[in-house]
């Protein structure tokens, strides 16, 4: 079964990880990824009307491969907005409850928010992403989204291997916010893309097992750095893909 990925910053591990099969076993189904903010296909998203397009080379990009490998269509599209508001230490600490689900306990430090204050917050921040996702799904069918990595927690582990756009914000010495409040993040973030997927009658496919420790983090030999997965992660997601 060919596998066709389609997405951000995300592709990457699956692209490595598909590199690496390709030279180890040539003859083996491929595992093709498509990174829509590339240079080729700018600006990604035009203006059509009232509503957004993709940029006719994308469309293109995505329909050839659709129409030459006949793949599975998988997406990671976004999958990173509740790091950009909860990597960092926020200068007023909060933290929520998520309904339905225990988790690590709050910090008792930090102001207590109501969790439709956050879900509200991150479902404006993901409207981006969710376009994205009515556009692949008009073009290539029902496909199934992979769930983002969790974070990993070890906050001083986070904080030497974030990139430049956190160091932007948090200067040379980053604060990481508690692992708690990232995961409480993340985890309402894939509520919130399973059910966006779900209504356009696509599949949601959770983070495969084995990346993730005891309590739900993402190890850290699956992560290349704060907040991406690593050639390794990639693998397991092909791996999960192709067991559907």
């Amino acid at each position: 079964m060919n596998i066709l990925v389609i997405g951000q910053s995300h592709v990457a591990a699956i692209r490595d990880a598909a590199r690496a099969r390709r030279e180890a076993d040539p003859d083996r189904p491929r595992t093709r990824v498509i990174h829509t903010l590339e240079p080729r296909y700018a600006p990604e998203l035009v203006s059509a009307g009232d509503e957004a397009r993709f940029t006719d080379a994308l469309a293109a990009a995505v329909r050839d491969q659709i129409d030459r490998h006949h793949p599975r269509l998988a997406s990671v599209m976004g999958g990173n907005y509740h790091n950009a508001i909860g990597l960092l230490r926020h200068p007023r600490p909060f933290d929520f409850l998520l309904s339905d689900e225990a988790g690590p306990p709050p910090d008792p430090d930090a102001e207590p928010i109501a969790e439709a204050l956050v879900r509200s917050a991150l479902a404006a921040g993901l409207a981006r992403d969710f376009a994205r996702l009515t556009l692949l799904r008009a073009l290539g069918g029902p496909f199934i989204h992979v769930e983002s990595p969790p974070p990993v927690r070890d906050g001083d582990w986070v904080a030497a291997r974030a990139d430049a756009w956190f160091r932007e914000r948090g200067g040379p010495a980053i604060a990481v916010a508690p692992a708690a409040l990232r995961w409480r993040l993340w985890r309402l973030n894939s509520r919130l893309f399973r059910e966006a997927v779900e209504g356009l009658g696509g599949r949601f496919l959770p983070v495969p097992a084995e990346t993730q420790d005891a309590d739900g983090f993402l190890r850290s030999d699956f992560a290349a750095d704060a907040t991406h997965g690593n050639a390794a992660y990639g693998e397991a997601v092909i791996r999960a893909l192709e067991s559907l």
